[in-house]
């Protein structure tokens, strides 16, 4: 009898193609679901986590305002063989797990997000759910910063400045515009966003580290401050079998050089990492993966919609950016369901719907 990295029986193998997933947020459930969907009778999937729930982090910059904890997702509605541990080498076919388990697979997918750590010296690093009551406390400063080390992805930066509801905030951040990613338009509605709400905006600056009451950023400036919030740096984590770095994959989401193995989410090379873009990049290897299995779609490439519902204290706005026409911003939604992260099959399944 086969058993899994903790000695537990597995069922007999089937003549169906064995897909891996592993890691345990939006990209590995967003693969899950879609697996199901698109290869049901076709595919055996298997999951790799240390555990089933985790929190909705887009959600979380309500918390240290609220004092309420971030809804959960889960994968408990899905039945499936879920191997409690993490990825740790990949080896042609089979993976060992970080407590020295071994799992075979025929198809493998990546998705274990990247190493969150702290950017700027002295700084409260907000990280999510667990940062609620170290943000509250540094919110309760008169002259407070929220820095990001890098533009990668800003958005929870201007929530939290926003939610915030006060003058006296300012926001350092290495983008010339407010949330220039998406485009002149929307970053114009931001500055006017933060104009309203007396927050102060520092573009081009590289926040270094705080001293004493002050930021200093990386040319040398100083920018004073009772309190400084920032955003963590993401850091690949090692995979040993696998590329150094963060993972370059092709438009079908298949990583470079390693046959059999497809990413998605924050572990993969990109200059923006978001939970929406991690969803289509976990379509993209559930739609080649169904392909490669018989199941007779077409397979469509990753091309990466960038959607953002920025929460304001008052009414959100709807950010979106990508291929099939302009730039948009909007006080009504642009997207429905208008959940914070957007998935073809996530964001029915988190509504309530069935997996």
């Amino acid at each position: 009898m086969e058993r899994d990295a903790g000695g537990h029986t597995l069922p007999p193998m089937t003549g169906n193609m064995r897909v891996l997933v592993a890691g345990g947020g939006v990209a590995a459930l967003e693969a899950v679901l879609a697996l199901r969907a698109l290869a049901a009778g076709l595919v055996d999937v298997e999951l790799l986590a240390p555990t089933v729930d985790f929190p909705q982090r887009p959600l979380s910059v309500r918390s240290p305002f609220s004092g309420e904890s971030a809804p959960q997702a889960s994968f408990d509605r899905i039945p499936l063989v879920h191997h409690r541990g993490a990825l740790a080498v990949v080896d042609d076919g089979v993976v060992v797990t970080t407590d020295g388990g071994r799992l075979r697979y025929d198809r493998l997918i990546v998705a274990t997000g990247a190493h969150a750590v702290d950017a700027v010296h002295g700084a409260t690093t907000f990280r999510g759910p667990v940062s609620a009551g170290a943000v509250e406390a540094a919110l309760a400063h008169e002259r407070v910063v929220f820095a990001a080390p890098d533009a990668s992805w800003t958005l929870p930066l201007y929530e939290l400045a926003l939610l915030a509801g006060r003058p006296g905030v300012t926001i350092v951040t290495p983008e010339p515009r407010p949330l220039d990613a998406f485009g002149s338009l929307a970053s114009d509605a931001v500055a006017r966003l933060l104009e309203s709400a007396g927050v102060r905006f520092i573009g081009e600056t590289v926040p270094d580290a705080v001293l004493g009451d002050a930021l200093i950023t990386r040319d040398g400036r100083m920018i004073e401050a009772d309190a400084v919030i920032a955003l963590p740096r993401l850091e690949p984590r090692p995979i040993g079998g696998l590329p150094d770095g963060f993972l370059e994959i092709d438009e079908h989401a298949r990583v470079v050089g390693a046959p059999g193995v497809f990413a998605a989410g924050d572990m993969t090379a990109g200059p923006v990492k978001q939970g929406g873009l991690a969803t289509q990049q976990a379509d993209a290897a559930a739609e080649q993966i169904a392909f490669e299995a018989g199941a007779g779609n077409q397979p469509r490439p990753y091309r990466p919609v960038l959607r953002a519902l920025l929460l304001t204290g008052g009414v959100p706005l709807y950010l979106r950016s990508g291929p099939g026409g302009p730039a948009q911003v909007s006080r009504s939604p642009l997207w429905w369901p208008s959940t914070k992260v957007v998935g073809r099959y996530l964001t029915g399944y988190l509504a309530g719907g069935h997996a």
